[in-house]
């Protein structure tokens, strides 16, 4: 593992790197675009992937309409997305910064749930904001919960709606 911002590599070493669903956890996001374009080759490439602003928004709408019905506000706090900060929107500015060529590619997807526990299980991720936000947590999951089987009850499913992509990126 290495500070990705201080790559321990020789400029213009190697042919390809990748950048998984990492960038958006790095304090200095343009420092570490610069150091992945240093360690290429002039002809090489980086490959980045992450999510969309609009990637499991039915997991968004959910938690806050629970948080909402608990607090009893209508609607609760929107939770804060890791990826938000690099997100398919953004990322292409950050890497046209030091790449002439960036090629978004889009990777949609749903999944789709027939039980809540999956969903719950994945809500259980948001404990931690949860605390800093006030929000009742154990409460919010369990009126998640509900609301979910609710729904899988009436409609069969619940879909979750996915959209993440990677960003091809050459000088």
């Amino acid at each position: 593992m290495a500070d990705a911002t201080r790559l321990p590599m020789v400029t213009a070493s190697v042919d390809a790197a990748l950048a998984l669903h990492m960038l958006y956890h790095v304090p200095d996001i343009p420092r570490a675009v610069r150091e992945l374009s240093r360690v290429v080759t002039g002809d090489g490439l980086v490959v980045a992937s992450t999510n969309s602003d609009r990637d499991k928004a039915e997991l968004d709408d959910l938690w806050q309409r629970a948080a909402g019905e608990v607090l009893g506000t209508g609607r609760g706090p929107a939770r804060i997305s890791l990826s938000a900060r690099f997100s398919l929107e953004k990322a292409p500015a950050f890497l046209g910064e030091e790449f002439n060529r960036v090629e978004t590619i889009e990777l949609p997807g749903t999944i789709t749930v027939r039980d809540p526990e999956p969903v719950i299980a994945h809500m259980a991720s948001y404990q931690a904001w949860a605390d800093q936000h006030d929000v009742p947590f154990e409460a919010t999951i369990e009126r998640a919960r509900t609301i979910l089987g609710e729904h899988i009850a009436q409609h069969g499913a619940f879909e979750v709606t996915c959209l993440g992509g990677i960003l091809i990126c050459r000088r």
